[in-house]
C-alpha cells in the first residue's frame, strides 16, 4: 500500500498555478493603466497597419516568400506612418496659419 507524508499531496499547488501568475497579472494592469495617457488615435494605428498589408501584397506577388511578406510588411508600415506624420504636420501647420510667414515664391 502506498503511503503519503501528511504534508504531500498527489497534486501541489504549484504545479496549479501558471508560472507568474501574480506578476503577469501586475504587469497587465500597469500596461492598460500607462495606455490610458497614451494619446492614440485610430487612424494612427490604422493608416501604417493599411499600407503594411499592401506592402505585404506586393512583396508577396514579387516573391512569394515569408521573408518578402515580413520586409513588404516592414516597409509599408515604414511609409505609412511617414505619410500620417506629413498629413498631421500640413494639418498643424494649416491650423497654426503658417501660410502667412511662408508665403508662395511662384
Amino acid at each position: 500500500m502506498l503511503r503519503l507524508h501528511p504534508r504531500t499531496s498527489a497534486c501541489p499547488r504549484e504545479q496549479l498555478r501558471a508560472p507568474g501568475g501574480p506578476s503577469r497579472l501586475l504587469s497587465l494592469a500597469l500596461i492598460c493603466l500607462l495606455l490610458s495617457g497614451c494619446g492614440l488615435s485610430v487612424t494612427q494605428v490604422f493608416v501604417p497597419l493599411a499600407y503594411a498589408g499592401i506592402g505585404t501584397c506586393i512583396a508577396l506577388l514579387v516573391s512569394p516568400s515569408l521573408t518578402a511578406a515580413l520586409i513588404g510588411f516592414g516597409l509599408g508600415a515604414i511609409i505609412g506612418a511617414a505619410v500620417y506624420n506629413n498629413s498631421l504636420k500640413a494639418d498643424i501647420m494649416e491650423r497654426q496659419d503658417w501660410h502667412r510667414w511662408f508665403p508662395d515664391r511662384g
